[in-house]
């Protein structure tokens, strides 16, 4: 599966470790800590889920396997909140 960030989106940095997003069409917000992203900024144009589970093994040295899990599970709620696009 390839996904990308949503650029419809507003992202507001709040701190080191906060983000905030906001949908300008439903007025929702979206709470993102350190690690979720992490996983946004490597989503500013298409990449696989493949390429996301590589690049975060070698950034938190962990196994892909236990990476892919959580990374697919964060995807699928994004996806859902339409924070980010499958493409």
């Amino acid at each position: 599966m390839t996904v990308m960030k949503n650029k419809e989106m507003e992202y507001i940095q709040v701190d080191e470790k906060s983000l905030v997003i906001y949908d300008p069409d439903s007025g929702d917000t979206h709470f993102i800590d350190e690690v979720g992203q992490s996983i946004l900024n490597l989503m500013e144009e298409e990449v696989t889920v493949d390429a996301l589970v590589e690049t975060l093994s070698q950034m938190y040295v962990s196994e892909g396997d236990e990476i892919r899990h959580d990374v697919e599970a964060f995807l699928r709620e994004l996806i859902e909140k339409k924070v980010v696009v499958a493409l």
